[in-house]
């Protein structure tokens, strides 16, 4: 079986993704975590042990860190550079020297570009911002109140007895090279604490999209598209903006986007345009109405506004249709259409069965296809190669064998380039990613797919990371473990075990009193 063309691609963006770790201590009901993020990460565990939490958290680092990319080109970062154009950008004696030495740099074929290539002065604003509470620690806080939709992020300090203070830290590293790390630290008297580190790398990737070779070529082209440098004007203007360009170009070349799906979408979906309209309505409220309205989650917010501003002409790539179409065809055996408003208004979102031609509305459908549309939605108009897409509880409102085709669609999405993050309570689900390990390592061991048809959906052992997230039954706070494929058992939790045996040993019982029941009855008959 010929691989596609567009999927080989999807394999190199997927080679190309750093590795990620995240570890937290006293951070909402977690006392202490440590996750790496693999192609495919799942969190397992019973509930309020801090699995969504922890979803949340890679969601808000990934908005605010440039997508947890190989190089921590951050967007506030444009409210950095002022701070220094009084002193080493200025510096006109230096200017021209450093400005021709980078060109030259970046123009010579066959050489990589590496973080130690920029100015030092270059340099020092990077590595000063990473390490600036006032900046990137409040930035990151206030993402962190958004998202878990907190009054304070104080709040995500876990009550412990004498400890009153959280910590995020997270490194990412490529080829067990560590590129760059960040550590930040928050107290009960709202303290911020941050420190972080840039090692040297290459900053244009030689396998991705932008290569060695034509970085300069590139960053030429850049410059005029954006009206050149203004070089016979404020020297010391013009060397920052030549190198927010290059950043720019850099960050270009390593930037994600984060979707998440979160849980009770289902619903969502069905009210979706009831919750958009009551919005605006109340928007332009009279004073004499109550001016207080709820709040929503970050993650709950923008999964709505992603649903409200829905254009599926704007659809990455015909591989995440096919994906979509996939899981359409094979779990939903329907098309999730949609409907523009005739009055210019949201869009509505409709199911139409196989072989029919009567659409349904989501509210009077299935609640499985309410549960699914978002994904299919997401593939269709949002996600692309190279993307994180968090998925809460996937297997809500499936049936087993539903469940077990999610889970290949999941694999199907890793093979496509996409980073999977998913919350999960299913074993059906952890049993088919089992088996879809499996047939990775088939393929490694025969050199022959596994797998039928054109999306692959095998996974390696090394692109599965399944984590457990545990509590002590009291206020000690739970902790992670990572849950480890073994080729026997798979990577269900030995906890499903337990409760499975539970049952069999409660369903023996109770059938053999029934037994001792029966059988008495019948030799007082006799």
């Amino acid at each position: 079986m010929d691989q596609p063309k567009d999927l080989s691609a999807a394999e190199t963006r997927l080679s190309m993704s750093p590795d990620v770790r995240i570890s937290v201590t006293n951070f909402g009901p977690i006392a202490e975590g440590t996750i790496d993020l693999r192609p495919l990460t799942v969190f397992v565990g019973p509930s309020n042990t801090g699995k969504t939490y922890f979803a949340v958290l890679i969601y808000a680092l990934h908005r605010v860190l440039s997508g947890l990319s190989r190089f921590p080109f951050m967007d506030w970062l444009n409210d950095f550079w002022p701070a220094f154009r009084l002193g080493k950008f200025a510096a006109e004696t230096m200017w021209e020297e450093e400005l021709q030495d980078v060109l030259e740099k970046l123009d010579t074929e066959g050489r990589p570009f590496r973080f130690s290539d920029l100015p030092e002065s270059v340099r020092d604003v990077m590595q000063t911002a990473l390490e600036q509470p006032s900046l990137l620690g409040r930035e990151l806080w206030t993402e962190f109140g958004r998202c878990f939709d907190l009054e304070s992020v104080l709040d995500l300090i876990r009550s412990s007895g004498c400890i009153n203070r959280a910590e995020v830290s997270l490194e990412v590293s490529e080829e067990a090279h560590s590129l760059w790390r960040l550590r930040m630290e928050i107290s009960e008297s709202d303290v911020i604490t941050m420190d972080g580190q840039i090692e040297d790398m290459f900053l244009f990737p030689g396998r991705g999209a932008i290569s060695e070779f034509k970085s300069g070529q590139i960053f030429r082209a850049l410059v005029k598209e954006r009206g050149g440098l203004s070089l016979t004007r404020n020297r010391g203007e013009s060397f920052e903006n030549f190198f927010r360009i290059l950043l720019y170009l850099v960050d270009s070349a390593n930037r994600s986007e984060a979707h998440y799906l979160p849980a009770a979408r289902s619903g969502i979906m069905q009210i979706h345009r009831v919750i958009a309209s009551s919005a605006v309505a109340r928007s332009t409220r009279t004073p004499l109405e109550p001016s207080e309205l709820p709040t929503l989650s970050g993650v709950m917010a923008d999964f709505i506004q992603r649903l409200i501003l829905y254009n599926e002409s704007r659809a990455p790539d015909q591989l995440m249709r096919n994906l979509a179409d996939a899981l359409e065809r094979e779990t939903l055996t329907g098309q999730i259409r949609t409907k523009p408003s005739s009055s210019g208004g949201y869009p509505e979102f409709v199911y139409r069965p196989l072989e029919t031609e009567r659409d349904v509305r989501l509210s009077c459908a299935p609640s499985m296809v309410s549960e699914l549309a978002p994904v299919v939605l997401f593939l269709r108009g949002a996600v692309n190669r190279g993307d994180m897409l968090i998925i809460e509880e996937p297997e809500a409102h499936l049936h087993p064998a539903a469940q077990t085709q999610m889970a290949v669609a999941l694999a199907r999405l890793v093979r496509a380039g996409v980073r999977i993050v998913v919350t999960t309570h299913s074993d059906w689900l952890l049993q088919e990613i089992g088996n879809l390990i499996r047939e990775g390592e088939l393929e490694e061991r025969t050199g022959e797919p596994v797998s039928e048809g054109a999306l692959p959906s095998a996974l390696r052992p090394s692109e599965v990371g399944v984590w457990l997230f545990r509590g002590d039954g009291g206020s000690a706070g739970s902790t992670v473990k990572e849950i480890p494929f073994d080729r026997g058992e798979g990577v269900d939790p030995r906890e499903y075990e337990d409760v499975a045996e539970e049952l069999y040993n409660r369903s023996a019982n109770l059938q053999n009193r029934l037994e001792e029941i029966t059988g008495d009855a019948e030799h007082d008959d006799e």
